[in-house]
């Protein structure tokens, strides 16, 4: 027996800081850029409540890399992504310069090396 549509799971679809982030919407109110990357995400993460895909947010090091002495390219939390809504996506990877991307919605401490 075939498994219906209703059945199939939705379709993944990448999610960048280029598409939402602060840096996208004229900030000529303060906050304002702040508040519009909000609801640009609100928007999205409803979409995937609603079913239409699942999202997954890419921090790349090329573009999102915070920088610092301390910084580690393996460490979501020295990343740029926004608003706090952003890492509501279903899974969050980390895309480093050299191509490879390993996910990292779920490391609790810093990771060792890839």
């Amino acid at each position: 027996m075939a498994a219906s549509d209703a059945d199939e799971e939705p379709a993944w679809r990448d999610l960048l800081t280029s598409e939402y982030g602060p840096k996208v919407f004229p900030d000529d109110i303060g906050g304002s850029a702040w508040l519009s990357s909000s609801e640009c995400l609100r928007a999205l993460l409803q979409r995937q409540h609603n079913g239409e895909f699942k999202l997954r947010l890419v921090l790349r090091e090329e573009v999102d890399f915070r920088r610092g002495p301390s910084r580690d390219p393996n460490w979501k939390g020295d990343y740029y992504w926004g608003p706090d809504l952003a890492l509501c996506c279903a899974e969050v990877w980390v895309e480093r310069k050299d191509g490879p991307r390993k996910r990292v919605d779920t490391m609790v401490t810093r990771p060792k090396v890839w």
